[in-house]
């Protein structure tokens, strides 16, 4: 009789395949017996920063407060870390942060979610559940309605007997979103709706990539043949402009396959048929969560972004403001701490490796009128083990560590970065006199498109953005989308606009003082004011003459209040050099070349 261990010495192949499942069991078994029971959170809004707030014994200090600097903050206090957040606002959350005047109340950033944040079964409801102790709430979109609706302005360029719309509508589900555009673009080609089901398709492809390349981030490097496939499909993807590969599957009828092992460039100049060219165009939906025009943008996150929605949207229950408070609030509990007007000037390198930073109040910073006032502003110096940089690696390497450290100087080489900052945008905040239901305002968000024909539009508006309607502008009513806004504002709506917006426009009005930058900065603003007000009421006529207050907020006012690198909104520029290997080790990898400091 075979004993089995002569059965497995017999059969190499069953032990090399068994090794690593049953080492990352026993890493399993680890982690679910050692990791820290939870321990009661008293939500609570950050504390402004003070030396005697400071914990003793830090272990990891987090730059910024945002999506990212929120969520390791949490992770690792949970993990049984003692942890300092550390926002130069005067709230925290970053992009996911609200304000309120005029008594109303606006979000930021965060306008809406995968509707898979909303189910606790799923790993990004499931996480956020974790983190936030299950306090975190959301109301997903309805199934019936669209979560996405996108406008155009009337264009006549049709195929003879295709319909004439003007609007187009996302749904959950990505088969019932393709049934319902090609119903308002053109109902009887079948290769047209078969070629938009690839396109789909690649998409959650792409989504799986970045699936995998996050698991690829904790395996050991002994474990990553594991997804290695995945990874390098995805590096592929991203190498091809969305144009490209909107010509390669709509024009062409290219596979996922033919796309990967060749996709040609798009031929330049107008879209001859008229079906591909509208539904280019509506493929180009989610272009607002990455803001690049379609030849400029990495393909690998317009599907990632697209594949994020396809089974609908969701919304916080209350402010979003409260994702943050809800998250750091956890650091709290383990001994750490949340501190806001808390700006970090520099970070401490010794003997090669990050140990601290120096940190002094922001109000007395901005009170500052010259270089050298804020050079006298005290600093504190605060010390931990590790430093994790979440406010984008354009702050980490031109703000807050040595300029003549090696690292630093291979980030300013044009020979090993290539990569830039993203664009900016331009936020138009209304108050709405009247409850969201009486007037009859939209309960999901809205896109106008300029046309068509989206790099034509982005060329025009970028040379001549006063005059030129905007390419892309979101339209979003967080009152018909937070179940708990009637309470909170009885007799008030709401609506945001967002366009793309440059931070060169408004560079010249980067010292001027905050809310007194000058009459022609105020000029200006109102210029790009009147085109979205125009948008607005062309396609929400019913909010016309009940519009109390606005407010127009620029690039200018993410550097203010979001820290943001020369008014980026989005980190990094998505373009296809952002995946390229000169630039990985900026990009798609949290650690860097000084020990104890991640970004």
């Amino acid at each position: 009789m075979i004993t089995v261990t002569e059965y497995l010495l017999g059969h190499p192949f069953i032990l090399l395949f068994l090794t690593p499942v049953l080492a990352f069991a026993l890493i399993l078994v680890f982690i679910t017996t050692s990791w820290p029971k939870p321990r009661p959170v008293q939500s609570r809004r950050a504390d402004r920063f003070r030396r005697e707030k400071i914990p003793s014994n830090l272990d990891t200090i987090v730059i910024g407060s945002g999506s990212g600097g929120s969520t390791v903050a949490n992770l690792l206090a949970q993990s049984g870390q003692r942890v300092l957040v550390l926002e130069q606002h005067s709230v925290t959350g970053g992009c996911t942060h609200s304000f309120r005047e005029e008594g109303c109340e606006w979000d930021t950033g965060l306008h809406y979610v995968s509707k898979a944040m909303s189910d606790r079964t799923k790993r990004a409801g499931s996480i956020m559940d974790f983190m936030s102790q299950g306090r975190q709430m959301w109301t997903p979109f309805p199934t019936e309605a669209p979560y996405d609706e996108i406008v155009f302005p009337q264009d006549t360029y049709t195929k003879d007997g295709a319909p004439n719309e003007w609007s187009h509508k996302f749904y959950d589900g990505s088969d019932r979103t393709i049934d319902s555009i090609m119903q308002s673009i053109d109902p009887n080609d079948d290769e047209l709706k078969k070629r938009v089901k690839t396109y789909m398709d690649i998409c959650l492809d792409i989504h799986n990539g970045f699936v995998a390349l996050g698991i690829s981030r904790l395996l050991p490097k002994w474990l990553q043949f594991l997804v290695k496939d995945k990874v390098d499909q995805l590096m592929k993807y991203a190498s091809i402009t969305v144009r490209d590969a909107q010509n390669a599957v709509l024009n062409l009828g290219y596979t996922s396959e033919e796309l990967l092992k060749n996709c040609p460039a798009a031929p330049e100049g107008f879209e001859p048929d008229p079906s591909i060219r509208r539904m280019k165009a509506v493929l180009t939906h989610p272009i607002g969560d990455y803001a690049v025009q379609p030849r400029e943008a990495t393909f690998a996150a317009h599907g990632v972004t697209m594949s994020h929605y396809m089974k609908g949207g969701a919304y916080t229950v209350g402010a979003t403001q409260n994702i943050s408070i809800r998250l750091t609030s956890v650091c709290r509990s383990f001994g750490g701490e949340a501190l806001i007007d808390a700006t970090v000037r520099s970070i401490i390198i010794e003997n090669g490796r990050a140990v601290g930073v120096r940190v002094s109040n922001t109000d007395e910073l901005e009170e500052c009128k010259s270089e050298d006032e804020i050079a006298k502003v005290p600093t504190v110096e605060i010390r931990a083990k590790n430093i994790v940089c979440a406010t984008s690696v354009y702050n980490l390497y031109t703000k807050f560590l040595p300029q003549d450290l090696p690292v630093v100087k291979k980030f300013h080489d044009s020979r090993t970065r290539t990569i830039r900052q993203s664009n900016g945008h331009v936020f138009l905040f209304c108050k709405i006199r009247g409850d969201a239901d009486e007037i009859g305002l939209p309960d999901h968000n809205l896109w106008y498109f300029n046309g068509y024909d989206l790099d034509d539009a982005f060329d025009k508006y970028f040379k001549n953005p006063t005059e030129v309607r905007p390419p892309t502008v979101y339209i979003g009513f967080p009152c018909t989308k937070d179940a708990n806004w009637k309470k909170r504002f009885p007799g008030i709506s709401n609506c945001i606009l967002i366009s793309d917006g440059l931070y060169e426009w408004f560079e010249k009005w980067a010292d001027k003082p905050v809310r007194n930058r000058g009459e022609d900065y105020l000029e200006f603003k109102d210029k790009l004011t009147r085109h979205l007000m125009e948008i607005l009421l062309e396609f929400v006529p019913q909010v016309k003459d009940r519009i109390e207050y606005y407010h127009l907020g620029t690039p200018l006012s993410e550097v203010t209040f979001l820290a943001s690198y020369r008014g980026g909104s989005y980190g990094t520029q998505c373009v296809p050099n952002m995946f390229a290997p000169v630039n990985r080790n900026w990009t798609t990898t949290p650690y860097t070349e000084i020990k104890g400091l991640c970004k």
